[in-house]
């Protein structure tokens, strides 16, 4: 990994982002194959949705179909991170890949079963206080406002590392844009169905990201290289 006594410079970290190089290796299909099908599911809920209840949102929401596609998301964000810490072997930097495995897995099964929301109403239920309450009742915001904070500690902490994963960090970066663009929505109770579509979208860029992430590792020698048939096709 990057040696601890490197030191870490806001602006050089800025400019590699403005000038990544060309994408790896096998990124541009995969990313595209991924979107791709993305839209196309969710495209087809929509149509299904409006052709047979008239409602475009009647597979999105609470544990419906839509809700399914984010966790598989997740959940396979946070399987590839997994892979990633496994492959980096034992070196500090694994600990971040452990950390997102774990983390992902665990958006993954609070988007399902909307835990969050779950401990916000045992919390009332158990202090007795009012579930309707203006202050107590953006509690489960909280919760999801501290998984941000977590993900940024684990971020600045492992910067250094992160810094060379470029881009990983600019498919992040729209993919936290689209992310920002659901909040507001949600925040304004606006356009549910494009709501619940810019998470889906939001939750596959982060996939391809940390794939992203996998083969500049990868080319960078600290992970073995996956077998598959970009890396074939350059090695001809």
């Amino acid at each position: 990994m990057t040696p601890a006594t490197t030191p870490f410079s806001w602006l050089d970290t800025l400019r590699a982002l403005r000038h990544p190089g060309p994408p790896p290796p096998g990124l541009v299909p995969v990313g595209v194959l991924l979107i791709a099908g993305c839209l196309v599911a969710v495209a087809i809920l929509i149509w299904l949705g409006h052709a047979w209840h008239n409602t475009p949102d009647r597979y999105f929401g609470e544990r419906k179909v839509g809700t399914v596609l984010s966790f598989l998301n997740l959940v396979a964000t946070g399987g590839l991170a997994g892979v990633i810490a496994r492959r980096l072997g034992p070196v500090p930097f694994a600990r971040f890949w452990w950390a997102a495995a774990v983390g992902f897995v665990w958006l993954g099964c609070d988007d399902l079963f909307t835990l969050h929301e779950d401990i916000d109403r045992g919390v009332h239920a158990l202090r007795g206080w009012d579930p309707d309450h203006p202050v107590t009742d953006h509690l489960d915001d909280l919760i999801v406002a501290g998984y941000g904070v977590v993900a940024i500690v684990l971020a600045y902490r492992y910067r250094v590392d992160l810094a060379r994963l470029t881009w990983m960090h600019l498919i992040l970066a729209v993919a936290f844009a689209i992310f920002a663009g659901m909040v507001v929505l949600d925040v304004l109770h606006w356009a549910k169905t494009l709501e619940d579509v810019f998470k889906v979208v939001a939750g596959t860029l982060i996939f391809v990201g940390f794939f992203a992430a996998r083969i500049q590792l990868a080319e960078l020698g600290l992970v073995p290289r996956p077998v598959h048939l970009p890396y074939a096709w350059r090695a001809r």
